[in-house]
């Protein structure tokens, strides 16, 4: 599936769990394959437990999100249903990608 990514018009100074649960609780969460919040301040723990909603997301990134705790990444990454591994201290994705850092 194409999916779409997250990073469309969403910047990290307006990102926030209000966004997030707005984007789970509409059609997106049926092909949000990819999400990007690197550096998003706002965005929380309580964002990662709305997400579980997103089945198909196969990629998160919370780098540099100092709200977002690796104890809640490790907890999602473990409850969902495909496997998921969790790198750089908040990059979560399927064992088998391949990381590249920019």
């Amino acid at each position: 599936s194409s999916g779409i990514n997250a990073e469309w018009p969403l910047r990290p100074g307006n990102m926030n769990d209000r966004v997030v649960e707005a984007i789970c609780g509409s059609d997106l969460i049926y092909s949000l394959t990819r999400i990007d919040f690197s550096g998003c301040p706002h965005v929380t723990d309580k964002s990662l437990l709305m997400m579980k909603k997103c089945y198909d997301l196969t990629w998160l990134d919370f780098r540099s999100c100092r709200e977002i705790t690796r104890g809640a990444c490790v907890r999602f990454a473990h409850s969902f249903k495909k496997e998921l591994i969790i790198t750089e201290d908040k990059l979560i994705h399927p064992p088998t990608v391949d990381v590249y850092i920019n």
